[in-house]
């Protein structure tokens, strides 16, 4: 217990790293609307292609579907570091950048279980107590998107050549607090309630190409953001079913039976349409560029502005299919009504986006029986292996040279590995505490570079440590 205290204590220079620091992208697609959006799931659901409705587990959290919070038996502390490698490109240049940062981190556990009178797999007369979740409940930050490009072009007026340099930087964050109830074994819910926070700062210089080139025109605008959203989720479970498989003998006859399990996980979230609250700055001045003495004169000095805007409704929904507790296959469909985005704050055009999901993975470990059985005489790593693939109508709308307007299509695929440790723990029975190690790697294509448009090519690799262990319980002894 103090080890966990201490590692969760050392985790919250990150939480302001987070805060302060937050720069996940370079992408020019981020100046769209409040920017590149976040997949809201961890290390492990970015693997599977980003399928968030069917992934339910003991020591994993689909954050996007809070109804996965339900599953949780034992404490899980997680946190991830992102770095992305980025070309952004046209049919005449290209450019190359890199960002890392610290990505996110949460804290899942079990609230509320509720005493079980189970007999052992092992010794059918032997009784033990085993432990049914009813209540978790589950606290993070991860970014809700992010902002960061610039720019320099010209343009030939008849006051002559103007040149602007453009930047727009910043980015939103959540803080999330999610709780998931089991009504049964097999139907859970849950609800998440997220507080959106942060800021957006445009700049933008303007200047006349001539010889004296004395004087431009600077304008900043500053803009903070606060406010709440919330999603609801729910998850259905049926792992009754099998596939039976009869062994035989020369003859026919059936010397054997072997039951091949099959688990079945459907899941929908939907998040509402939140009010955001926001506040806006702006100072434009003229000012020298090639002294600092001479006089600024300001063209508009806007104190803070207070005004509401809104983030659109989402739903998803999925499922998963798990065959023998290693072969696992899960596809998601996501949308958003970003065609409802505040036209007036952002000078945008938007469209409804859709997304579907495609994850597969494999498990060697089969279930926690199979390790109680083989712990401390494995002499190989089991890994995780999981594959994934997704397709984004982003719905951020650009104009190409010809005049057509265009939504912005991403298409990614992913690989992921799990590295498991395993620790012995005894409650009046033994129980394997299995810790991860995750790693990612996705390859993610944006854009198009027909008729004067830009696309962007981005490696992305995420590493993510999952911490399981069980706290507030007294250990007991034979």
């Amino acid at each position: 217990m103090k080890n966990n205290i201490i590692l969760v204590v050392l985790c919250f220079p990150f939480w302001n790293l987070t805060i302060t620091a937050q720069n996940n992208t370079s992408s020019p697609y981020s100046a769209r609307g409040f920017g590149e959006f976040e997949q809201f799931n961890g290390v492990y659901n970015r693997s599977l292609g980003g399928v968030i409705n069917g992934i339910r587990s003991k020591r994993t959290v689909s954050l996007s579907n809070p109804a996965s919070l339900g599953a949780i038996t034992q404490v899980s502390f997680e946190f991830a570091f992102r770095g992305d490698y980025s070309t952004v490109y046209n049919a005449s240049a290209k450019n190359q950048s890199f960002n890392g940062n610290f990505n996110y981190f949460s804290l899942a556990f079990p609230v509320y279980r509720k005493q079980e009178i189970t007999k052992d797999t092992v010794n059918k007369t032997k009784l033990y107590k085993n432990y049914h979740t009813i209540w978790s409940s589950g606290i993070g930050l991860i970014p809700f998107s992010n902002v960061n490009t610039s720019y320099f072009r010209t343009k030939d007026t008849s006051y002559g050549r103007i040149s602007s340099v453009y930047s727009l930087t910043g980015g939103l964050n959540r803080l999330y607090w999610m709780n998931a109830v089991n009504i049964n074994k097999s139907i859970s819910v849950g609800l998440n309630s997220s507080y959106i926070f942060g800021q957006r700062r445009v700049q933008n210089t303007y200047f006349i190409d001539d010889s004296l080139q004395s004087r431009g025109t600077f304008d900043d605008q500053s803009y903070r953001f606060s406010g709440f959203l919330f999603n609801l989720g729910t998850q259905i479970e049926r792992n009754i079913d099998t596939i039976v498989r009869h062994k035989k003998d020369s003859i026919g006859k059936i010397i054997s039976t072997r039951k091949i399990p099959i688990r079945f996980i459907w899941g929908a979230s939907i998040h509402n349409e939140g009010n955001i609250n926001y506040s806006l700055s702006r100072l434009t001045l003229n000012k020298s560029l090639i002294s600092s003495t001479y006089r600024d004169d300001t063209i508009i000095n806007q104190e803070t502005t207070r005004r509401k805007t809104n983030i659109p409704l989402s739903f998803s929904a999925g499922m998963s299919v798990t065959i023998n507790n290693k072969w696992m296959l899960a596809f998601d469909y996501q949308a958003s009504m970003l065609s409802k985005m505040d036209k007036q704050l952002f000078n945008d055009s938007f469209t409804n986006s859709s997304q579907i999901n495609i994850g597969f993975a494999y498990r060697p470990d089969r279930d926690v029986e199979y390790l109680e059985k083989n712990f401390g005489k494995r002499k190989r790593m089991n890994l995780e292996y999981r594959f994934g693939f997704r397709y984004l109508n982003s719905g951020f709308n650009f104009r190409d040279n010809l005049g057509n307007i265009l939504p912005m299509k991403e298409y990614g695929i992913s690989f992921g590995i799990g590295i498991p440790k395993l620790k012995e723990y005894w409650d009046g029975k033994k129980v394997i505490l299995k810790s991860m190690v995750n790693l990612t790697g996705e390859y993610v294509m944006r854009g198009s570079t027909n008729n004067g448009l830009i696309a962007e090519n981005l490696v992305r690799l995420t590493i993510g440590f999952t911490i399981s262990d069980i706290w507030f319980t007294r250990k007991k002894f034979n």
